[in-house]
């Protein structure tokens, strides 16, 4: 931009006519000293306290306006790149100068009598006022241009702040729901997300039982009051939670003591907005996330709701996923044909229970004749005797016993029984190939060996290698058995 053209060419140009023009006044450049025909103003009969009042408030004035103005020049200069009307603004300042020296000459002509001066200050005055109120209406469509842009501008900035903190919201709740929790403690952590993400008074959370929903506050604000802190079950039907919990969608209630399922526990505490958000049903009992507002009616905004469907999408997604993970790891930990656990489960939950260094018990089982029957009957009957003697197995354990195939003819279990329990237990294997040889299986047998940790083994390879020497101890008891009896006849 030239000189010509900014700002401060205006104002030399405004101040050059406020000096200039009030000369042209017939008299006025002759007289502007003069004190001729003129007295100073007399004061004699004035209380001095009124003197010295006019005088130091004339001077006060003259001295902030001149501080006004400078400090107005200041601004205009160091923002001269970005202030679109900075001639209006320094015109302005010309101004309060002008008006500043007007109150100055008030106190000089009191005791110097120049009034052809002080007529030209205020000329000067007039020019500078008249020129300053003519460039204001034209600028007043800009002002207002200016002051929508900035309260856009703050808008903007507000829908940013906003954004990033529902952004900064949902990535923690995924990064939550991918920590491997419990889904209560995934549906917890979610709603304590929302407690500074959003304008919220109540916090809590639904579970199913049958036809019952539990419910309890996670967390709530001292504005709440009431039975809300510890809001009793609901029976189904009640309230919106069971809208949410059938229907599987989420229900938000802007006026909540105007609907009309709204449940009288809500009301009593107050509650003007409700939100119920229902989880996924994989693999947990379902669960709803509840969100109140207690006081004035504020409703839900539209970004918030898209804040709880995003949060509960990402939760749902990240239950499921773990839903999958778990049935995966349990499918690798699961012997197909039985539904006993497989070798690798058997290593694990061995390795583990060494590891608690409580006494327990170990028994190894061979089950004698499937060679022959897949032989004479083909592998469909094998399959279906290793599925019986695995039924029958562990149904004739206690129920924390707990029992594996470990591949081909091999099981194991792992007994709570401890030292001096052998005998019940080769009871009970002797019991299972009778019941295996009723069904239909009259060539099978069954081979076992006990061994207890740490009464007699204190490592969990040592103790396996007990309890298998002892199983085949038994079954060469078995062969023996078998070639000393008598042929059968016919």
């Amino acid at each position: 931009m030239t000189f010509a053209r900014s700002g401060w060419f205006r104002i030399l140009l405004l101040l050059l006519c406020g000096l200039l023009l009030p000369l042209l006044w017939p008299g006025l450049r002759a007289n502007l000293w003069s004190t001729a025909g003129f007295s100073a103003a007399p004061h004699d009969h004035w209380a001095p306290a009124l003197v010295a009042l006019h005088v130091g408030s004339d001077l006060l004035v003259g001295l902030a306006y001149t501080v006004i103005a400078g400090l107005l020049a200041v601004t205009v200069f160091r923002n001269r790149e970005h202030l679109p009307f900075d001639w209006v603004v320094l015109a302005f300042g010309l101004f309060i100068v002008a008006c500043g020296l007007t109150h100055v000459m008030h106190v000089v002509v009191r005791v110097y009598p120049v009034y052809w001066l002080d007529a030209y200050v205020r000329a000067l005055t007039a020019i500078v006022s008249v020129a300053t109120a003519a460039a204001l209406p034209p600028l007043i469509p800009r002002v207002e241009q200016a002051l929508r842009a900035s309260a856009a501008l703050q808008r903007k900035e507000q829908e940013l702040q906003r954004a990033l903190r529902v952004n900064t919201t949902l990535l923690g709740i995924v990064q939550l729901a991918q920590e491997g929790r419990v889904p209560l403690q995934v549906a917890e952590a979610v709603l304590l997300t929302f407690r500074d993400a959003l304008e919220v008074d109540w916090l809590g959370l639904a579970e199913q039982d049958g036809d019952v929903a539990r419910v309890r506050a996670v967390w709530h604000s001292p504005r709440v009051a009431g039975e809300l802190g510890h809001p009793a079950p609901l029976a189904r039907g009640e309230g919106l939670i069971w809208q949410a919990l059938d229907h599987q969608r989420p229900v938000y209630a802007d006026h909540s003591p105007a609907h009309e399922r709204a449940h009288p526990l809500y009301l009593a505490a107050g509650v003007s907005a409700a939100a119920f958000l229902p989880l996924g049903r994989a693999n947990h009992a379902p669960l709803v996330l509840i969100a109140a507002k207690v006081g004035e009616n504020r409703g839900w905004a539209p970004w918030e709701q898209q804040l709880f469907e995003a949060a509960r999408l990402a939760v749902n997604v990240a239950l499921e996923r773990q839903g999958h993970l778990q049935e995966l790891e349990a499918a690798a930990l699961q012997d197909v044909l039985t539904g006993l656990g497989n070798r690798r489960a058997f290593e694990l939950d061995l390795k583990a229970q060494v590891a608690r260094a409580e006494p327990f018990g170990l028994m190894i089982l061979d089950l004698d004749g499937l060679k022959l029957v897949n032989d004479a009957l083909g592998h469909e009957a094998g399959d279906r005797l290793l599925q019986l003697f695995g039924r029958h197995l562990c149904a004739g354990m206690p129920p924390e016993d707990r029992c594996y195939r470990l591949g081909g003819d091999e099981f194991a279990v792992l007994l709570q029984a401890l030292p001096g329990a052998e005998a019940g237990l080769y009871e009970q294997v002797r019991a299972l190939t009778a019941g295996l040889r009723t069904q239909g299986f009259a060539q099978t047998d069954v081979s076992a060996g006990v061994a207890f940790f740490p009464a007699e083994a204190s490592r969990a390879a040592a103790l396996l290698r007990l309890a298998d020497q002892r199983m085949y101890a038994m079954k060469a008891q078995h062969r023996q058995a078998a070639g000393a009896a008598p042929p059968e006849t016919t």
